[in-house]
């Protein structure tokens, strides 16, 4: 056997069906091997076994294809694909997951994407916002025994959260920040967490993850979820510092207790550490698991070079170091100030032959097809994420007190809508950068206005070039129709942010991705109204609704006392349903009395 004829084109069996390839090798070759192997970086030799990343396997061939290795005994840790049945099977004996998931719930591609996963130590769902790849990832780590831990955006855990509550009969841990206390609960540490279930799901922000990785990596986590797997997208996780001439050996020693090490590079003496960052602690979190996913809309947000740190945590070590990967697909090259130039691209098809077998793709017109033509989603916000509303309110609240609870009530849920700000710009911008169309339905006109100047001037707006509106009843009737008829005729991304007042009867948004509703509807004619935008003859694409609720404020009752009676997220809401919505209310259609019934839950 030659490594040029027989191991390169293993390339195409060997390493789409595991991250390496193993190889050993006969103990009169395994010096000659070796000596040509170690250069390599992610190659390591142990005794006479060689395992070579699937990202080395062209190396090797450079290396070795000159010297015939005739006495190589070449084999890889083959993946069995699974099967949707068997991925069901092995999800119904954890008894973990609740019956309706498993009872037609699931999307056609989300029981593909499953399937793909299920034999994979490291995988990757990338999939269009709103597809239902939260679900996804999680019932894939419930395959793997152990601890599963779910690092996602700060804005986002408390819904994560409460979706794995949702889906499974598992109870979550949310790491909040230190010294958060919700009024009349006693908080309960992580270890505390960890000693009284059977299988602890600890959901942490991207933002807090240096602070917590060393408790996680304790659990010894069976799977690990990166939810927006693009935040760890940075390569900069090791920090070169120069050091002084004096005592070799006590710096070396300072290396290893930092985690690092000290190397000669053009004669300086230089000590390699950990940067204690987000992107180097959710490296340590991957190594110290079992099992890995990667769920994200957007891998690639700005250049190819963002795919090599998502590609790590996936499978670590199997992708080989920054370097060689920037080199053989980011075109690396010196820069013309210093540095290399890693903003290009190179060895594209290679690189998507790769990806086919460790990332479940999934277009936007897969899910256009399977979807439902209306979805409902709650999105808690934690007080911590919530920003200070604007003003005027105490102006409002006063003048409300003199019309009566039903004027206070929609005050207060203003206020609420006024300090979402910061979790809606990310929900919108998930889906600006699939080229998505979302509609924002916001309480007074200054939050629609302030609003409306924040979409404009965020990342998402200006990477996508999306085109922004925002109107409210301040605005001529006919002025507000051309900016309905301008959303309607453009294809996307773009979004519209109005008052719920405005917008929300006798017009047409039916040509709409998702429908944020930042100020809740509170009575069920509105709820009925606010979606029949959306949901109506001639609807062009399937729509999700966020129901967006922050918590330990008025909106926490309106979601308990309307919209958590609702039909489920999926499922297409009738008149008749929303009557039945009405009835579990207490039989009334008083808004006073509605009104009256929530304010007395706030005292």
């Amino acid at each position: 056997m030659t490594l040029e004829r027989d191991i390169i084109p293993l390339m195409g069996i060997a390493y789409p069906m595991c991250p390496f390839v193993v190889a050993t090798v006969e103990q009169h070759y395994l010096a000659q091997v070796a000596s040509e192997l170690v250069k390599l970086p992610g190659v390591k030799v142990s005794g006479p076994r060689v395992i070579i990343p699937h990202h080395a396997l062209q190396e090797v061939g450079d290396a070795l294809g000159s010297a015939q290795v005739t006495h190589a005994s070449w084999r890889g840790a083959v993946i069995t694909e699974k099967t949707w049945e068997q991925v069901e099977s092995g999800l119904e004996m954890t008894e973990e997951v609740r019956e309706f998931v498993l009872d037609g719930f699931l999307m056609p591609f989300q029981k593909d994407a499953l399937a793909f996963g299920a034999p994979r130590d490291g995988v990757h769902f990338w999939h269009p916002t709103g597809s239902g790849k939260t679900l996804t990832g999680i019932l894939w780590s419930l395959l793997q025994p152990g601890p599963v831990v779910i690092v996602t955006r700060a804005a986002s855990r408390l819904q994560y959260g409460r979706e794995v509550e949702r889906f499974t009969h598992l109870r979550p841990f949310v790491i909040r920040p230190q010294g958060y206390v919700r009024k009349g609960v006693e908080p309960e540490t992580l270890e505390q967490y960890a000693e009284k279930v059977t299988r602890p799901v600890v959901i942490v922000g991207w933002e807090a993850l240096t602070n917590h990785v060393d408790a996680l990596i304790a659990l010894s986590p069976g799977a690990v979820i990166y939810d927006e797997s693009h935040r760890g997208k940075s390569s900069k996780r090791w920090e070169s510092i120069p050091l002084p001439g004096g005592d070799f050996k006590a710096q070396e020693a300072m290396a290893r207790r930092r985690g690092g090490f000290v190397t000669d590079q053009d004669g300086t003496m230089v000590m390699i550490v950990p940067r204690r960052n987000t992107t180097m602690s959710a490296a340590r979190l991957a190594k110290a698991a079992d099992r890995r996913c990667c769920t994200t809309a957007t891998p690639v947000k700005d250049r190819v070079r963002d795919l090599w740190g998502q590609l790590d945590l996936a499978e670590p070590n199997s992708w080989g170091n920054k370097g060689v990967w920037m080199r053989r697909y980011a075109d690396a090259k010196p820069g013309m100030y210093g540095g290399m130039d890693t903003s290009g691209a190179s060895n594209l098809d290679e690189l998507r032959d790769r990806l086919m077998h460790s990332a479940h793709k999934i277009d936007y017109r897969t899910t256009h097809r399977d979807l439902p033509q209306k979805r409902r989603q709650s999105v808690y916000i934690a007080p911590e994420d919530q920003t200070k509303p604007a003003g005027g309110f105490v102006k409002q609240l006063k003048d409300a007190a003199q019309r009566g609870p039903t004027a206070i009530l929609e005050v207060k849920l203003a206020q609420a809508a006024s300090g979402k700000r910061r979790a809606v710009i990310g929900l919108i911008e998930d889906h600006l950068y699939d080229g998505q169309k979302v509609v924002v339905f916001t309480g007074r006109r200054r939050d629609c206005e302030e609003l409306g100047e924040i979409v404009k001037k965020c990342q998402g707006a200006k990477k996508t070039q999306a085109q922004i509106w925002a109107a409210h009843g301040g605005q001529p009737t006919k002025a507000r129709q051309e900016i309905v008829d301008d959303y309607m005729e453009h294809p996307g991304p773009c979004v519209l942010v109005g008052t719920g007042d405005a917008f929300g009867e006798a017009i047409n948004l039916h040509d709409t991705d998702a429908a944020l509703f930042v100020m809740l509807p509170w009575t069920p004619g509105q709820i009925r109204q606010w979606e029949g935008r959306f949901c109506r003859l001639g609807q062009q694409r399937p729509v999700v609704i966020y129901y967006v609720i922050s918590e330990d404020t008025v909106d926490e009752h309106v979601a308990d006392k309307l919209i958590g009676k609702l039909p489920a997220v999926e499922k297409i809401a009738e008149d008749a349903e929303l009557a039945e919505a009405a009835a579990a209310i207490g039989g009334t259609q008083d808004a006073d009395a509605l009104a009256d019934s929530i304010l007395e839950k706030l005292g």
